[in-house]
């Protein structure tokens, strides 16, 4: 068995790019959710450690604009992620009685999306589309 290194970077597109074809494909919405929401924790911190603005920081902006109450990073972005059940396909609570209501399509798209934004906020935009476009591959 031969042990090799990936930062950080290369695993979440990974993770991505196997969303995005598994989506693109008609695949398993439930991986593709489980995998973008993966990519999506570890592009998140990527964001952070460089000093910019992640998806989630932009929305609770948004949303204290907009008259919102004032909320936690983590606390809004737990709710992004239940939101799009991210969360309930990763865990199961003691007292969950076994099912949740998703609308998988739409989840998906979005949990994709939300990664998609954070992996654009890490390198040059140009260089970062181009990128896009390869995961597509």
């Amino acid at each position: 068995m031969t042990t090799e290194t990936y930062t950080r970077l290369q695993l979440a597109e990974s993770q991505l790019r196997s969303a995005m074809g598994l989506f693109m494909t008609g695949q398993d919405r439930f991986s593709v959710i489980t995998l973008a929401g993966a990519a999506d924790v570890i592009l998140a911190r990527l964001v952070l450690n460089s000093g910019k603005e992640t998806f989630t920081d932009s929305m609770l902006e948004r949303h204290r604009v907009a008259g919102g109450p004032s909320e936690r990073r983590e606390t809004y972005g737990k709710a992004i992620n239940d939101t799009l059940s991210i969360n309930q396909l990763k865990h199961m609570d003691d007292d969950e009685d076994g099912y949740i209501e998703i609308e998988p399509e739409e989840c998906a798209l979005a949990a994709i999306l939300k990664a998609l934004v954070n992996y654009l906020k890490i390198e040059d935009p140009k260089a970062s589309m181009i990128k896009v476009h390869a995961l597509r591959g």
